[in-house]
């Protein structure tokens, strides 16, 4: 036993702790002095797996012959609800390599395997059941980890950790966009479940090694057991003292004679899409021609740690609907997220922090070639991302300035590591269409200071030339940020101060607001029962905001408590005092929050949010400060393995005192999403969608055949109705009525039948 160790879980619970790990036995002091010097805590575990000849059968059986001389790892302890105490369920991990795979086997045991929780879905929708994941730090520099993981039926899952994401006092959650192509496998048993899991060195970027040399990677297990109170269990222990997850990994080392074959990925699409709209001159439903379309990507590995993408004629179809969310009465616009394929590959090479999105993938809309280059060289990470846009120079009008012109995007990103989640980067944009241009310059860094302090700040400047703004001429603008922050056990805090011009534009990015210099901060304080009450705490923010002349617009001060309960039960409640001013006015607004969440079953979740007081109406002419409730309420149904549904209903409502609480508005949002998968690659999901504010009906039907994360067959009908007497139409005469909904004071407004299909092939 470790020191390390023994400082991670607790004097008082070390004697009940062993070390897990097959062949691995360190000399504390010389071990904990390697540790620190790779940036991580000190007294790690480590494990060496074993290289074996014939590889295991990935089926969810552990009767290979690869699994009786793999290393094994049995001793886990909980990360929460009681840190550093014995898991309560026993576990064996297997592990083992050859050149091209690395291999995990996992027998998973339940004293009452009926809390375990599995169900039958796609690909990365498995959170909410009992997982088997893997985390591998493959630089060993705490900057990005990848996550796999696998549930009792072998539903795969996979994402991205990067070092910001990585520092809380909780397991990280993941960025599910990236894909990779691994296979998985899982049965369940009579004592919980066996699965096993086969990841392709093809699938990760990783630094090169001279021949001989052996590898030596960040690693963690963690174990989900929902059913006990979220009960999260860990290889490597961690502690809440130390709010970095990545530093805390173990080691899985020992690893030689990997493939140095190149990754080759090619994956052609096609699509057929027929459409329909209304015409709302003449009432009549117009049905256009199917249109096909082809299109091409290429992923080459130029190094094991550098991957170049190329798409020819991308398909970005979109087969899910934006998240719902309530536009009315909003100052500034709202921020709909990136959902299309293409983008999201390497999305996190691109992201940086701040009070901008400075890359908005979104901007780009139909663009008909594109390429992206990522990776890293020693430490330095870049990324470069060119895509020539036709969408902007296609409308209408042939003597318009641009027509048939297509934008230029170029976007390039560096970021040089400088110690453990340390960084300083950089990062350049550019649009460029038919003679007009927005460029963005932007420097960053982020520097970790002691165990739980970080330091971060952003500069950036923009210029900018559109013909169409009201003078034409160019203008220019800049940015600062920098914040300071806390991350403890049981106190915490964070400041941030920033600055943004009035002029302050980018063509590349999302700028919901300008000509802000903002400072603000939060203070909170966590205690840890751990008995039927986990954890609990309150928290204090403040912060103001004043425009570039000096007047303050925004005053904000809210404070609030915290639950965490047994039983996986969550509630809080908070309290506001706003000062916001518009139109030369301010305005005073206090408000209540209440929020909870029950996560107890494995066949019902319902989490609900609710808020009152006072509301500001945005209305340039005629401002006031009227009553505002809001609210959300969301249940997720699961009454066998193969079904589920998420029902959310959003709802706010103003109304005006000054007139007998007159009614403003009153806007309901009803959504249910609801899946049944047929069999492990066919899948049937329906997304209806009510939204009473334009009286809009929604509807969306897909079809899904996944052989894996890149081969897909997706068939599917979209359909979208609203209210007659908002669209302004005579619906008598045109013969057209459409007779699908119950009621004829629904007119659809848009059709769209179609297919997509995409075969990976990789070399």
């Amino acid at each position: 036993m470790t020191h390390g160790r023994r400082a991670a879980c607790g004097m008082a619970l070390c004697a009940l702790l062993g070390v897990g790990v097959s062949g691995v036995h360190a000399q504390p002091g010389k071990q904990a002095a390697s540790d620190v010097s790779l940036g991580l805590s000190p007294g790690r575990p480590r494990v060496r797996p074993v290289r074996v000849d014939t590889p295991p059968v990935i089926d969810g059986r552990l009767d290979d012959e690869a699994w009786q001389s793999a290393a094994v790892l049995t001793t886990f302890v909980q990360q929460s609800p009681l840190e550093g105490a014995p898991a309560t369920e026993p576990t064996e991990v297997y592990i083992a390599y050859d050149s091209d795979h690395l291999y995990f086997g996992f027998a998973v045991h339940y004293s009452d395997p009926s809390i375990m929780r599995a169900n039958r879905v796609d690909r990365d929708r498995a959170p909410q059941d009992d997982l088997m994941t893997v985390y591998l730090d493959t630089f060993l520099d705490q900057q990005r980890s990848y996550d796999f993981d696998v549930n009792g039926y072998g539903v795969q899952g996979d994402g991205i950790i990067d070092s910001v994401g990585g520092r809380s006092q909780a397991i990280p959650f993941a960025d599910r966009s990236w894909d990779a192509l691994f296979d998985t496998a899982g049965q369940v048993v009579d004592d919980g479940f066996r699965a096993e899991m086969a990841i392709p060195f093809k699938s990760l970027r990783y630094p090169r090694r001279a021949s001989g040399e052996a590898h030596q990677w960040g690693f963690q297990i963690v174990r989900e057991i929902k059913g006990k109170n979220l009960e999260n269990d860990v290889w490597a222990p961690m502690s809440r003292d130390e709010p970095s997850f990545m530093t805390q990994m173990g080691l899985i080392e020992g690893m030689t004679g990997l493939s140095t074959s190149r990754n080759l990925e090619l994956l052609p699409t096609f699509t057929a899409i027929k459409f329909g709209a209304l015409d709302e001159t003449t009432s009549v439903f117009e049905t256009g021609d199917t249109q096909p379309d082809a299109g091409m990507n290429v992923k080459y590995g130029v190094t094991s740690n550098l991957i170049a993408d190329f798409t020819v004629n991308p398909d970005f179809s979109q087969v899910e609907l934006d998240r719902p969310q309530i536009e009315v009465n909003r100052r500034f616009p709202l921020f709909f997220p990136e959902l299309r394929p293409f983008f999201l590959e390497g999305a996190e090479t691109f992201s940086v922090r701040g009070p901008v999105t400075f890359v908005h993938t979104r901007t780009i809309v139909d663009p008909r070639v594109g390429a992206k280059l990522s990776g890293k060289a020693g430490n330095t990470a870049l990324g470069v991302l060119f895509a020539d846009d036709e969408a902007p120079g296609n409308f209408d009008d042939p003597e318009g300035g641009g027509f048939g012109k297509t934008a230029k995007t170029f976007i390039g990103r560096v970021k040089h590591d400088l110690y453990t989640e340390s960084h300083i980067g950089g990062m350049f944009t550019n649009r460029e269409f038919a003679g007009n241009y927005s460029r963005l310059g932007m420097f960053d860094g982020d520097f970790r200071l002691g165990s739980t302090h970080t330091l971060g700040y952003r500069v950036a400047g923009t210029q900018r030339r559109d013909d169409g703004d009201a003078d034409g001429q160019e203008t220019t603008g800049y940015l600062w940020d920098v914040d300071f922050r806390k991350q403890g056990r049981n106190l915490s805090y964070f400041i941030a101060s920033f600055a943004l011009s009035p002029d302050f534009e980018t063509d590349s990015g999302f700028v919901r607001r300008q000509d802000q210099k903002r400072t603000f901060g939060n203070l909170s304080y966590q205690w840890w029962p751990e008995s039927w009450l986990i954890n609990w705490g309150p928290q204090v923010g403040y912060g103001r905001l004043f425009d570039f002349e000096g007047v303050l617009q925004d005053e904000n001060t809210s404070a609030g408590v915290d639950f965490q309960f047994a039983k996986s039960i969550s509630a809080g409640v908070n309290a506001s005092r706003d000062l916001e001013r518009f139109e030369g006015i301010d305005f005073i607004q206090n408000r209540v929050k209440v929020n909870g969440r029950i996560n107890t079953s494995r066949s019902f979740q319902l989490g609900a949010g609710f808020n009152a007081g006072d509301q500001l109406f945005f209305d340039v002419d005629n401002p006031f400060l009227g009553r505002g409730i809001g609210g959300n309420l969301n249940a997720t149904l699961r009454p066998v393995s193969r079904f589920q549904s998420r029902l959310s209903f959003d709802v706010s409502r103003l109304t005006d005192p000054r007139n007998g609480d007159v009614e403003v508005f009153n806007v309901k949002i009803l959504r249910a999403q609801s899946t049944y998968q047929f069999t492990d690659r066919l899948l049937l999901r329906n997304i209806t969608q009510f939204n009473t504010f334009d009286d809009t009906i929604d509807l969306n039907v897909l079809f899904t055949y996944r052989v894996n994360a890149g081969t897909v067959f997706y068939g599917g009908y979209d359909d979208h109705y609203q209210q007659a007497d908002r669209l302004g139409n005579d619906l008598d005469g045109d013969g057209i009525d459409d007779p699908f909904l119950l009621t004829q004071d629904f007119r659809r407004t848009n059709r769209a039948i179609f297919m997509k299909v995409q075969y990976l092939f990789r070399f």
